[in-house]
């Protein structure tokens, strides 16, 4: 079982109390995930086995768009071989 864990390192305040990496510049958002939509492409052989889960994490994933997640979540299918009932 594989699974693949997205980090959105964005957030729109820092909280005093994280430890997480991230960062609050929002204009860079496109550019990042532009990078790793190309790093995941790159990384396709990594993992043969069907990937059960992928999960996203931060940061705060939520800034995202809708259209932002979709978008990883194809480059995503494009490449792995991922379980019809992934998580």
């Amino acid at each position: 079982m594989s699974g693949i864990y997205i980090h959105i390192p964005f957030c729109k305040s820092r909280c005093y109390y994280c430890d997480f990496y991230s960062c609050t510049e929002l204009w860079a958002i496109d550019k990042y995930i532009n990078v790793l939509k190309t790093e995941l492409a790159d990384r396709k052989n990594y993992i043969s086995d069907e990937v059960e889960t992928i999960y996203f994490g931060g940061g705060t994933p939520s800034i995202l768009s809708s259209t932002q997640i979709e978008g990883i979540i194809e480059i995503i299918t494009d490449n792995f071989k991922v379980s019809p009932n992934a998580e």
